[in-house]
């Protein structure tokens, strides 16, 4: 009976695995190229090149890690062109993780300038980790919506303060093919956030009755900030290769609506002006 029991079980108590597991080979280098098209207020101001090089290591519990080294960074603007090769090599390497023991977690940051780059290559990798939820997706039209909102926290202490997103994440698997499958991955304002405002006011509405998910204080002199607080979602259209597991290619959407309250003093009180702050990203990553 009891052997009965176990044939009937295997095909169906053995856990499933991801059909884009990501499969690591040690000393394995790579790299990716990451394209950010900036819109404000429905115009562009900016388009920033930033490519990045990863060595497959083990930590010493023999989980397999991406070791991160930020190669270039550089920004197309109307009025210029700045080359941020400098700040990006400066950045020390980390390591984050895709496999279900390791940890998509990244280091305080160093270097302000590299905190969009940073961030935003991060967010292409928990878009398709376990943390997520795809990794749980086994077909297309499998859906994960993920129980609780997650907080993010985008400060880096220089020209961001403080920062903070709250984001309900939902991942589907859209199409899937011999080679590769397509993960859409929506981080959405949630029904109630998970947010403690910087300020009462930070709390009101700007987007009907969308909950404001979004919040940052920047310096703007001695003791004045620069606040900011509103909607915020984007979403991911990833391409994972199944033979290994990686990104080869992603496009990320970001659209805020916010409310920008300047030159605020203790509190963020007693603010100057304020006024609408509408800011749009592409971006775009490619495996070289």
């Amino acid at each position: 009976m009891r052997y009965l029991f176990l044939l009937l079980c295997l095909p169906l108590c053995t856990k499933a695995q991801s059909p884009f597991e990501r499969k690591y080979a040690e000393g394995e280098t790579y790299r990716y190229r990451m394209v950010t098209d900036y819109h404000q207020n429905g115009q562009w101001k900016s388009t920033t090149t930033a490519i990045c090089e990863l060595k497959v290591v083990k930590d010493s519990a023999g989980i397999p890690y991406d070791e991160i080294r930020w190669l270039s960074q550089r920004t197309i603007s109307a009025k210029d062109t700045t080359d941020g090769s400098a700040e990006a090599l400066a950045v020390k390497p980390y390591r984050i993780s895709l496999h279900p023991s390791g940890s998509l977690h990244i280091p305080p940051i160093g270097q302000p300038g590299m905190t969009g780059a940073i961030t935003d290559f991060n967010t292409f990798f928990v878009a398709v980790s376990h943390q997520s939820g795809a990794g749980k997706l086994l077909k297309k039209g499998d859906s994960i919506n993920k129980a609780s909102p997650v907080t993010g926290d985008f400060s880096n202490g220089k020209t961001i303060l403080k920062g903070q997103d709250c984001l309900q994440i939902i991942a589907q698997m859209t199409a899937s093919n011999a080679r590769s499958v397509e993960i859409k991955t929506s981080f959405l304002p949630p029904a109630q956030t998970c947010l403690q405002y910087f300020a009462d006011d930070l709390a009101v509405p700007v987007a009907g009755d969308t909950v404001n998910n979004f919040q940052m204080v920047m310096p703007a002199g001695p003791g004045q900030y620069i606040v900011q607080a509103g909607r915020e979602y984007f979403i991911i259209h990833s391409t994972v290769r199944k033979k290994d597991g990686k990104i080869s290619s992603a496009v990320m959407v970001n659209d805020l609506k916010l409310r920008m309250k300047i030159n605020c003093g203790e509190n963020y009180t007693g603010c100057q002006r304020e006024m609408p702050w509408n800011i749009y990203r592409q971006v775009r990553l490619e495996l070289q």
